[in-house]
């Protein structure tokens, strides 16, 4: 399969939900156009940041069909069909390449996990060969799956075994591996960084692309530092991702990442909030963390940074 490396920026969207906790299709139009606006090139739909896991299979298709419209060259749909389920995970191939996005992903699974590279592959191909059209990455986030495997391995084996296979997104912060991926026969894979609050190191190790949930609303900060680092001006990259680090110290003081959807929401995107146990944030602590935020800058970013 011919597929295109991803240079920029992918934002890994949250599911908007109404006040029931019920998909609302409607912010749709208005987020891609949000996104678009800042500069993204793309969206990662039905992730973990868009709460995949706690998504029905129905809610999946339909926040595939919602997006899918705004597929383009100039803007990639990346749409996350599997996390335990092989069988879902065909389903939603599938429905995804009759929808003519760009790609798909699976994570490996976390439940009853994979002990070896090729047990993962296995599991893997029958899914990406659902959607034969479509790029296959494979998102790599042991923090959250406890699936530690060889990702250079991963490479040589799902890249022979599974002929839509494009590369990993790589949500991990082994620095070496990621570079050792980026160069592997000879750079042939597409690695995208997936860890936001250090994506100057990933570009110091030769990042092009990254997916992340701070994309969603402070997109233009990450691209003054991937421009600063293009322009050899280290310390202002690394000021800059400073800057990305004290926005996102505040997740863990104000309930994870259900802060990230409030922040959105000042932004003027309303997803709702997340779904149990998902932490929800009262209108009081809302309210302490646009004061907060406001503290160290944020609303001026366009302007100061």
């Amino acid at each position: 399969m011919n597929y295109q490396k991803i240079k920029g920026l992918i934002t890994a969207t949250f599911s908007p939900f109404d006040s029931k906790s019920q998909l609302d299709l409607g912010i749709i139009p208005a987020y891609a156009e949000h996104l678009k606006k800042n500069g993204v090139v793309g969206a990662f739909i039905n992730g973990t940041t868009g709460e995949g896991a706690s998504l029905t299979l129905s809610e999946k298709k339909a926040l595939t069909a919602a997006w899918a419209p705004y597929n383009s060259e100039d803007f990639k749909v990346i749409a996350m069909v599997s996390g335990t389920s092989q069988a879902e995970g065909i389903e939603l191939a599938a429905f995804a390449q009759e929808q003519g996005i760009y790609g798909i992903s699976s994570n490996a699974p976390f439940y009853v996990k994979p002990g070896s590279v090729e047990s993962l592959t296995d599991f893997l191909k029958p899914i990406a060969a659902a959607a034969p059209n479509l790029a296959f990455y494979f998102y790599h986030i042991p923090l959250l799956t406890q699936v530690n495997l060889s990702m250079v391995r991963l490479l040589d084996v799902a890249g022979t075994k599974i002929p839509s296979f494009a590369g990993i997104k790589y949500t991990h912060t082994d620095l070496m591996e990621f570079n050792q991926c980026l160069r592997h026969q000879n750079s042939k894979f597409d690695i995208l960084w997936g860890w936001d609050e250090m994506l100057l190191a990933g570009l110091a190790m030769g990042a092009k692309g990254g997916v992340g949930s701070t994309y969603n609303y402070a997109a233009p900060l990450y691209q003054k530092i991937i421009q600063a680092f293009e322009e050899k001006d280290l310390n202002k990259a690394l000021a800059l991702q400073e800057k990305s680090i004290d926005i996102i110290a505040h997740y863990s003081q104000f309930g994870g990442a259900v802060a990230g959807k409030a922040i959105l929401k000042f932004c003027g995107i309303n997803c709702g909030d997340f779904r149990s146990p998902g932490n929800q944030l009262s209108e009081t602590k809302r309210e302490e963390l646009k004061e907060a935020l406001d503290r160290i800058g944020f609303f001026q970013l366009s302007d100061s940074v």
